[in-house]
């Protein structure tokens, strides 16, 4: 009886949950019932049988097998096991013809057993392998013709058959080779008609039927049928351009049968007719270049260049069109055709030259390809026109000619004005109207090869040259003074640039420094620089005279890099006192954060570059602390966070106690922020929060921090400032809320459940007292709280027995059912529809495990079957309220329906009521007819 008192401890308020139903086996298998097994060990050597000896064996089985079905697969088998013999002994013995010659003997032995088959059994479903088998042994057996009939038969007999494709193929490849070019054309088509899915023959299919049409001289037809097979393995110039391999080889060769064919059909004009008739296709350049090589390789020279220049003249606006006359005049300077060559040079400029339509409607890439060839071949021309001129005997010769190299020279000029021999064009020019008494057009020239070119080889001799053609040239009355002074202007450009006095730079200097006296900067300027560019070696005094006016002077005009450069010379004259040599590199300092200034609306990279340079190029200067800020703020307003990083960085380690020093770690926060670099922004906000003045920066600082730790995925030191969060700050409410449920969602990722429980029971709290702080997200994450702490004891519960003895059992079952109902309670009580209909559920379960946990106990032993039977109703006593009670909470759930509610939560309370009570609710027709309309 001491098992029955023990019953008393049971609660009415116990909660339980499902429980799973196990079947077992009547009778119970014990290892010892299983006998011993005994392996046979197999040797690894390997086993020393030949074909023959596997055919002999074969032989012996049908000299005792009866079974017809097994007697067709055996005989089957031994044809196929000598036609393989045969395969392996002609792969070996390929070049031995003797040894060829019995292999065939062999493989006719082969056709007999196959042939014998298909006569004892001709109707058999699977003959279409015997027929295949056949098939090659006639190959091997060199009876082609024959093969091709087995073939035939096989693909008429079985269009179903896994051989049916290769045999397909395999027809068309014979009938090709026997010459039956037609009937190899209707092979292939039967294959490219099965289309290509699953069909590895289709592509070399298209391909041979194009070569099939053509050996029956059908071109047309042939071509079509080539297009066609580019058409679809081709679709694109990204798909021909990555072709490699086979892939190249078959586009190659398709590409070369189609050019002969166009070839044959008349010449390159049959290309434009044939793709105007059945459409233009991208790769027409390849047919064009593939016919060219092929006239080029039989040096038809006149050919090639007329199939060229058709691709240009059907696609003038090509990118490949300058390429393709390139090769076109290649072509005829190989061929040894000067004047051919140079007509086509001239005709190239003109199709192709700078300014042309053409020119303009490229890109630079084009533009850049053309550049190379058009260069040559005007300085080609020129060269040439030049040099027959100074041969020529006749005056008007030599002068059409020298007018025609000029008119070369000038196109080399205006097309490329930048190129290294630009120059050089320049001077022949000058040459060539020189000779021509062209002495105005002499001059301008000769002036743009001395001071455009000051370093050019003859720049000193085209300044004389260009001083000889004003001596020269007689203007007309109205213009003697204009050409005087020019020649003036002209002659101190000369001195300037290639002087001989030593006097001039003198003079120069202090006629500069009285202009800067007056103020006339503009001319000061301009006569200190002149002063310097004589080439004359100044004295050191009158070095740092030019120097100190082009400083001052450019820096009034606002010239401020020049004035850098000019003050910094200056402040390396020895004589100045050391406030002169300071007042001058302060100066400099400023002109550097002046060119910032100016830089940094429109160059705002050149800004930074001048405002951090100023500490390198004046590092004494008390300008370089605002100019480092100004960099780094500006680099902020560019977003170049990289950048801006290492100068914040770098600003607060030499400077932390200056007044900006306190800005630094907002700008770096919004750097990091940027650039993604979250952990180390989350440090940036950890130091604010403990060094802002204002509290509500320093919370927003530590919250932020928190936030970006976490997005940096730094769990612990979240951890760490969401703790000093929540510990710190109670308000405002909703942030203290939400770093609570940060730390708990926290713990959940790391699998602790114990400072779960720590974080969750705390934002029950929170909002509890939070009273009139209370929100719907408070009551959201309080709700959500108290049901993640009832399945923490949910599960505790499920996974404690009742075993005997019940007292302690029950108690140990009992005391995690008491928290999570207690847990599942409060997120009812909270009314957050998302945890309601789940929480009433698990409660009504939990009764109803709980029930049935009693029920299946452990069952004391010795009992009689009196004591048993009083047992079990003693149990039924104690487990029938607990199904009262599941029943009645299930129902609550139930009457959700009527408010219009039904989720999964009361669809299980329905299924749950359906195995309480089977009487009133284990008619699912009727229940889904009114869930249907309440739905």
């Amino acid at each position: 009886m001491k098992y029955f008192l023990s019953l008393i401890l049971i609660s009415a308020t116990l909660v339980t949950s499902g429980c799973s139903l196990f079947s077992r086996s009547d009778k119970t298998i014990r290892i010892a019932d299983i006998g011993s097994l005994k392996v046979r060990s197999v040797s690894n050597e390997p086993i020393d049988v030949s074909h023959e000896d596997v055919v002999r064996y074969y032989q012996s089985y049908l000299a005792v097998a009866t079974d017809p079905e097994m007697r067709v697969r055996v005989a089957h088998r031994i044809a196929g096991l000598k036609l393989q013999s045969d395969e392996i002994r002609m792969e070996r013995v390929v070049d031995d013809e003797a040894a060829l010659a019995e292999d065939r003997i062999l493989a006719k032995a082969s056709i007999d057993d196959y042939e014998n088959l298909l006569k004892a059994f001709p109707d058999r479903v699977d003959n279409d392998a015997i027929y295949y088998q056949l098939a090659k042994a006639y190959s091997l057996a060199g009876q082609p013709y024959q093969a091709i009939s087995v073939l035939e038969e096989l693909v008429k007999r079985y269009p179903r058959s896994i051989y049916y494709l290769e045999a397909q193929f395999r027809l068309g490849q014979l009938l090709y080779a026997a010459g039956d070019y037609e009937m190899s054309e209707a092979a292939y088509q039967a294959l490219i008609s099965v289309g290509p899915a699953a069909n590895r023959f289709y592509r070399d299919a298209e391909y041979l039927q194009g070569w099939s049409i053509f050996k029956q001289a059908r071109y047309e037809e042939s071509l079509l049928a080539f297009v066609r097979m580019l058409d679809e393995h081709f679709p694109d110039e990204a798909t021909l351009e990555a072709a490699q391999g086979g892939d190249l080889d078959l586009l190659n060769d398709t590409l070369r049968i189609m050019a002969i064919m166009f070839d044959y059909l008349g010449d390159w004009n049959q290309i434009a007719r044939f793709f105007d008739e059945h459409g233009a296709r991208y790769y027409e350049y390849k047919l064009y270049a593939q016919l060219a090589d092929q006239y080029y390789e039989k040096k038809y020279y006149k050919s090639a260049a007329s199939t060229l220049r058709a691709y240009v003249d059907r696609y003038p606006d090509s990118d490949r069109a300058p390429s393709y006359y390139e090769r076109l005049i290649t072509g005829y300077e190989t061929a040894g055709y000067p004047e051919l060559l140079r007509k086509h040079k001239e005709i190239y400029n003109e199709r192709f030259g700078v300014g042309t339509p053409y020119w303009e409607s490229h890109d630079v890439k084009v533009r850049a390809e053309i550049t190379v060839a058009l260069s040559k071949y005007i300085w080609d021309l020129a060269t040439f026109s030049h040099g027959w001129a100074q041969a020529a005997k006749k005056r008007s010769e030599k002068e059409e000619r020298f007018n025609e190299a000029a008119r070369w020279y000038s196109e080399y000029i205006r097309s490329f004005p930048e190129a290294a021999d630009t120059v050089k064009a320049h001077f022949l020019l000058a040459e060539i109207s020189f000779d021509l008494e062209r002495y105005d057009d002499a001059r301008n020239n000769y002036e743009i090869v001395a001071y455009q070119y000051p370093f050019y080889e003859d720049a000193a001799e085209a300044g004389y040259a260009a001083l000889l053609a004003y001596a020269k040239y007689k203007p007309v009355p109205e213009r003697e003074l204009e050409w005087r002074q020019l020649n003036v202007a002209s002659a101190k450009r000369f001195v300037t640039e290639f002087p001989d006095d030593p006097r001039r730079g003198t003079v120069l200097v202090n006629t500069a420094e009285t202009l800067l006296k007056d103020k006339y900067y503009e001319q000061a300027l301009s006569t200190a620089r002149l002063s310097q560019e004589t080439g004359v070696e100044l004295p050191p005094r009158y070095r740092y005279g030019a120097s100190l006016v082009q400083g001052h002077s450019s820096f009034e005009l606002g010239f401020y890099d020049e004035a850098e450069t000019a003050l910094l010379s200056a402040s390396t004259y020895e004589k100045l006192s050391r406030k002169e040599r300071a007042d001058l590199r302060q100066k400099a300092a400023a002109a550097i954060y002046k060119q910032g200034e100016q830089a940094k609306v429109d160059a705002p990279q050149q800004a930074v570059d001048h405002w951090l340079r100023l500490a390198e190029v004046v590092p004494e200067s008390t300008l370089k602390v605002n100019a480092e800020y100004d960099a780094a703020t500006l680099l902020m307003e560019m977003q170049d966070y990289d950048r801006a990083e290492g100068v914040l960085l770098k600003f607060r380690q030499e400077y932390p106690n200056h007044e900006l020093t306190k800005d630094i770690p907002s700008k770096l926060i919004v750097a990091y922020e940027g650039k993604g670099e979250w952990r180390k922004a989350a440090f940036e906000l950890m130091t604010l929060s403990n060094d802002a003045k204002e509290e509500d920066e320093r919370r927003i600082a530590c919250f932020q921090s928190a936030e970006y730790f976490e997005k940096a995925n730094d769990l612990d030191n979240a951890i760490v400032m969401y703790k000093r969060y929540a510990h710190t700050y109670k308000t405002p409410f909703d942030p203290a809320i939400e770093a609570h449920y940060k730390l708990d969602q926290i713990y959940a990722l790391q699998g602790d459940e114990d400072k779960r429980r720590f974080w969750l029971d705390k934002i029950i709290r929170l909002h509890r007292n939070g009273k009139d702080q209370q929100t719907e997200r408070s009551r959201y994450l309080a709700s959500s709280a108290a049901f993640q702490l009832a399945e923490f004891d949910r599960i505790a519960f499920e996974k404690v027995k009742i075993t005997l003895p019940l007292a302690k059992s029950i108690v140990r079952k009992n005391e995690p059912m008491q928290r999570a109902l207690k847990r599942y309670t409060q997120a009812v009580e909270m009314e957050v529809l998302e945890f309601t209909t789940p929480a009433t559920f698990h409660i009504a379960d939990m009764y109803a495990q709980m029930s049935k946990a009693l029920m299946t106990s452990e069952k004391p032993k010795g009992m009689d079957e009196v004591e048993a039977e009083e047992y079990q109703y003693l149990l039924e006593d104690q487990a029938f309220p607990l199904d009262e009670a599941a029943i009645d909470i299930h129902q609550t759930n139930i009457r959700r329906t009527y408010d219009g509610l039904y989720d999964q939560w009361v669809k299980k309370s329905f299924s749950s009521m359906a195995e309480l009570m089977p009487g009133q609710y284990n008619k699912p027709e009727k229940v889904a007819t009114y869930v249907d309309q309440i739905r």
